[in-house]
């Protein structure tokens, strides 16, 4: 048996292997595999690879990637097809080098940045935008020959979108994917951008146009990253920023043990007074006691397209912001989800998440639905309005 034969039976026996060994040596900086994960010590990052699924001719690979510096770790799903699973493996790791860590190598060495600058409940933050190479499969799109180009027809047409929805994040990123499929039943168009792994259907559908206009005979896709860091000056402080989601873990874990103690109207009423008394934090205790049912509920009715805005209402009116904006909304839902999956709740774990659902505003707009005899596939809601006390801090 062959050198060559030996590696690839190795890899087919052990193909998370494989997986680190593509990564290996083919970063833009030095790496070496650690307890099954790519450190690299110059960047001082962490990529933990997972296979999410694997077959003969297909490999669907997670990546996670993680920095000290980052208030959270960063996500992306690739997949790769060949004619065997160490192809395919092969493929899907070279997707997430081209695009994704591209970027990130941009975004440490700090080149081909553009500025940016937003607004957000009256504070100026000011951005510095690094843009990967735009990775393309099935049938060429664009001229390949002028690649900055390439690279800016994205930007160009959704920075203004993505500024309405950045808030005082130290740092966010954001996944563009653009596909279209010609075949007999007619063309498919994919649009899609995720700011922080969370789609926006409103930035999806823009996306989308931009695919519809390509001259494609079977099938072509896009997919782009851009990394968006916030200058030190204009960050405002924030509680968390230390340890971030191990902290907040704890605080969602007992303020999902309280919302379990509701036995009557009272309990209910009591409980935003009981959640300060230990999360000592009065707008995560707004927070969790507002947000936490209203996140189960979007999660329990999929086929419910919901706003990507909310509003608080305060002494001085209405405050329109984006979710994306919010510090801890998407972060607290991640991780009440999180515990619900550890089994941390064991068998009240079902009862805890319906009694949430029936707390929530949504719940009673879907049942006030049900009872109309309403579908609620298709079904659009507005946002919706927290009512918040004068301590109340949007961040």
């Amino acid at each position: 048996m062959g050198l060559f034969s030996k590696f690839e039976q190795h890899h087919k026996k052990d193909p998370m292997q494989r997986v680190l060994e593509s990564l290996h040596g083919c970063l833009e900086t030095k790496d070496e595999i650690k307890d099954g994960k790519i450190f690299c010590p110059e960047w001082n990052i962490t990529i933990t690879p997972e296979i999410d699924q694997l077959e003969q001719q297909m490999a669907v690979l997670n990546f996670y990637i993680s920095a000290p510096d980052w208030e959270e770790p960063l996500f992306e799903c690739c997949a790769g097809m060949g004619k065997d699973t160490d192809t395919a493996i092969g493929m899907a790791t070279g997707s997430f080098l081209f695009a994704f860590m591209q970027g990130i190598a941009l975004m440490r060495r700090g080149e081909d940045e553009v500025p940016l600058e937003s607004e957000f409940v009256g504070h100026t933050h000011r951005w510095s935008v690094y843009k990967s190479n735009v990775v393309g499969t099935g049938e060429s799109t664009e001229d390949d020959d002028d690649a900055k180009a390439v690279t800016s027809v994205y930007w160009n047409l959704l920075k203004e979108h993505i500024a309405k929805r950045l808030g005082n994040q130290k740092m966010c990123y954001v996944k563009i994917y653009a596909a279209k499929a010609v075949g007999a039943d007619g063309e498919q168009i994919t649009g899609e951008c995720r700011i922080n792994d969370v789609p926006s259907d409103e930035l999806g559908a823009l996306v989308g146009e931009v695919a519809a206009k390509w001259s494609v005979q079977q099938f072509a896709s896009q997919k782009q990253f851009f990394f968006i860091k916030q200058d030190s000056e204009t960050v405002l402080p924030y509680p968390y920023s230390v340890n971030k989601i191990n902290v907040l873990r704890e605080k969602v874990r007992t303020a999902l043990e309280l919302f379990g103690g509701i036995q009557t109207q009272e309990d209910y009423d009591t409980l935003p007074d009981k959640l300060l008394a230990v999360l000592g934090d009065k707008t995560l205790t707004e927070e969790c006691f507002s947000f936490l049912p209203e996140i189960c509920a979007e999660h329990a009715f999929g086929q419910i397209t919901f706003s990507e805005e909310l509003q608080f209402s305060t002494n001085s009116g209405l405050v329109t912001v984006y979710k994306n904006q919010l510090a801890d909304f998407y972060p607290l839902g991640n991780l009440m989800f999180g515990l619900f999956d550890s089994g941390v709740f064991g068998e009240q774990t079902n009862d805890l998440y319906r009694l949430l659902i029936s707390l929530s505003s949504i719940g009673s707009g879907v049942q006030q639905l049900r009872e109309q005899d309403r579908e609620l596939e298709g079904c659009r809601m507005v946002a919706l309005i927290f009512n918040v006390s004068e301590d109340f801090e949007i961040r």
